[in-house]
């Protein structure tokens, strides 16, 4: 009898011992791991909204403000939260969990439904990640991490089995390539930006296509008008209300140069004599032209640095000659004037107690070879 009753309570421990095991496997304490899962699943969803723009609306993504930032990171959240829940359903895991090793299910060892894992996921971003509004984001994820020091159930976690298969070395390298790689995606999404919609040889049409994508790009305000597709400016119809032109931005008249129906160069002429008023640089016009024809060429891949290289050398020289080529197109500028003082780099202002005053500009681009 005492041995029988030594071997019960054997069995009886070793099943306790199961039982609380099998509880526990239920919601792993590892803060580290689960927040960085969670940052690369983000990562990765923030990826697919920031393609979209940018491919879909030429939307400038590197050039966003605070506000525009702050706004992605919300629709981050809305892929999430129905995305998240099929990775759930159908895998029971998502990406930055599988490198962790860290699979989600049911209470009964089963797969989470749709409906299970978009409850869940709501959870998350609500009491874990505070729908992502600065102060009170960091301040949720530091209950969270109490919560997980404390050995505590995270809100979300009260119905799934939490399961984390090892904790191997080998899965923090697999996280730093795959953040890398991500990073990698990121800087090719920007670089494939700079080029334009339209390459190799160049249609007015095309070139005027081109020319309006970099002034989207930079998000240039012309006021109510814009490039037409015969390269001339034209009145931009407003349905519905008044539109306030406040833009003080030059609007040359292009001329164009052309070969069997293809841009060959382009350019454009200003002249101001006894003007009273202040003269602003025409870098603008020259940037977005030069970059329309020259990032067109075959030579400049995805990777160039040629665009920087383009506005760094017309901001840098605003009223002084220019002459560079880059990937066989001449960029020229000549500049004159008298009566005028810099005020700033983008910025003539007639001089004091002089009754006359004189300025010139001819900017031109020329292909130097046509194939």
């Amino acid at each position: 009898m005492i041995i029988n009753e030594g071997r019960n309570t054997t069995s009886v421990n070793e099943e306790n011992a199961y039982i609380s095991k099998e509880k526990e496997s239920h919601h792993p304490f590892h803060s580290c791991r689960r927040y960085f899962a969670r940052m690369l699943d983000i990562s990765i969803y923030t990826i697919l909204w920031l393609s979209f723009i940018g491919f879909t609306f030429h939307v400038n993504i590197i050039g966003r403000s605070s506000i525009f930032n702050l706004l992605d990171s919300f629709i981050a959240l809305v892929i999430m939260l129905f995305l998240e829940p099929l990775w759930l359903h159908f895998f029971r895991t998502t990406p930055g969990k599988a490198i962790f090793g860290i699979r989600l299910e049911d209470l009964n060892g089963k797969k989470l439904s749709y409906s299970q894992g978009l409850e869940r996921t709501a959870g998350v971003i609500v009491s874990g990640l505070g729908f992502n509004i600065p102060i009170y984001s960091l301040i949720r994820l530091l209950k969270s991490y109490n919560l997980c020091i404390d050995k505590k159930t995270q809100p979300w976690n009260e119905s799934t089995s939490y399961i984390i298969k090892d904790t191997k070395l080998y899965r923090t390298f697999v996280y730093i390539g795959t953040s890398i790689a991500i990073f990698a995606i990121l800087f090719t999404i920007v670089s494939a930006q700079k080029l334009p919609p339209n390459r190799n040889d160049l249609t007015v049409e095309e070139f005027v296509e081109n020319y309006n994508y970099y002034a989207n790009y930079f998000d240039i305000d012309f006021g109510n008008k814009y490039l037409n597709e015969k390269g001339k400016w034209s009145k931009r119809e407003v349905y519905g209300g008044a539109h306030i032109t406040i833009s003080r931005t030059n609007k040359p008249e292009y001329n164009f140069m052309t070969e069997n129906g293809y841009v060959t160069g382009v350019s454009f002429e200003v002249e101001r004599i006894n003007n009273e008023n202040w003269i602003s640089s025409y870098n603008t016009q020259m940037i977005l032209s030069s970059l329309a024809f020259i990032n067109a060429q075959e030579e400049i891949g995805i990777f160039s640095n040629v665009t920087n290289k383009v506005v760094e050398e017309i901001e840098k020289n605003s009223f002084e000659d220019i002459n560079f080529e880059e990937a066989g197109v001449v960029i020229t500028s000549n500049i004159e004037y008298s009566g005028y003082k810099d005020f700033s780099t983008h910025y003539l202002i007639p001089e004091e107690n002089t009754s006359e005053n004189f300025f010139a500009l001819n900017f031109s681009i020329e292909k130097q070879s046509i194939k």
